[in-house]
């Protein structure tokens, strides 16, 4: 009975488990706040401070009060908290399919990172994405007194809810033998090579593109730039069967299903053209888009496509717009 007080309350002075070195500042606790990259497309929430055991609840209050959107992408900015805590949030990212991202110069750390293995997209897949000068790192668990050793049947209890987590979330078991091995009052953080190998997206802070993606177009010489896919797409737009351009997109642009987009391409819209295409990075794309609708308005948009590299094609897999100014 005092194990289950314990995973449902989380307050036993004996076993209150923390991934961090010394107990939290209640002033340092978990906040959510509507993070920059919100869009009308996205729910994009900010999570900052230290991880508390009902976090989850507090976050799905905080999504409660927000507008109903494709995707929710959460960003961790953490030092950790509590164990059971973090588990639980990432047990949430699951569920509802939340990405978690730690931007360049912050820190996931102890029971943020594990946490942080919990995110997945709107179509189930793992997705999680750090950056080349973000910090995520793991450590062994503690309790409460300070004294990384506790009860044996206590512990062997806690790292048995933790392996279970990692089933659930498909996380590599090399984060868990990395966890465990490094001392509790020490983080072992994971380079950019360790993070790709567990499935981790990497954002390049300096070339602005996710880390392997630009390596894998270079080693395909008959692949065609960003740019010159971009061109292609929208000279093909109108001119082929829909299915042909509908097949170079992926993810969140098909998430309005094919028939939406022949309604747009083939009733909505009467001509396209593509101008001032620059590339942003090797798999990302600026451009300016001139409609001239059916109904026989104009329209202009200022665009960033986010491309992905498929072996030998790529996909666009995100397109961000703007108006034209005036």
């Amino acid at each position: 009975m005092k194990q289950q007080k314990y995973w449902r309350y989380g307050r036993s002075a004996v076993v209150y488990f923390w991934l961090v070195a010394l107990l939290p500042d209640k002033s340092d606790a978990m906040t959510f706040a509507v993070h920059g990259n919100n869009s009308h497309t996205l729910n994009a929430v900010l999570a900052t401070g230290t991880i508390d055991w009902n976090d989850a609840e507090k976050l799905n209050q905080f999504l409660a009060r927000q507008s109903n959107k494709h995707q929710t992408a959460i960003y961790l900015d953490s030092p950790g908290g509590s164990l059971e805590g973090g588990i639980r949030l990432g047990e949430y990212f699951k569920r509802n399919r939340i990405k978690t991202i730690v931007e360049g110069n912050k820190t996931c750390a102890s029971a943020c990172a594990l946490a942080f293995l919990g995110g997945t997209d709107k179509y189930g897949n793992r997705w999680m994405s750090t950056t080349t000068s973000s910090g995520l790192g793991f450590h062994a668990f503690r309790n409460a007194d300070g004294n990384p050793n506790g009860d044996t049947d206590e512990t062997q209890q806690i790292v048995g809810k933790v392996l279970e987590y990692g089933q659930l979330v498909q996380a590599p078991m090399e984060i868990f033998v990395r966890n465990f091995k490094t001392p509790s009052d020490k983080i072992y953080w994971f380079s950019t090579d360790e993070a790709l190998s567990l499935g981790i997206k990497v954002w390049d802070m300096e070339n602005k593109s996710y880390v392997g993606k630009s390596r894998q177009a270079t080693q395909n010489p008959d692949l065609p730039n960003a740019a010159e896919f971009i061109s292609t797409y929208f000279s093909k737009i109108k001119k082929v069967p829909y299915q042909q351009t509908w097949d170079m997109l992926s993810g969140p642009l098909k998430d309005q299903g094919f028939n939406a987009y022949v309604d747009w391409w083939d009733k909505r819209v009467k001509a396209v053209s593509l101008r001032n295409v620059q590339e942003l990075s090797s798999n990302s794309v600026q451009a300016e888009l001139s409609y001239a609708m059916q109904n026989g308005k104009n329209l202009c948009t200022i665009n960033t496509f986010i491309l992905q590299n498929n072996s030998d094609s790529w996909l666009i897999i995100e397109q961000q717009s703007r108006r034209c100014k005036e």
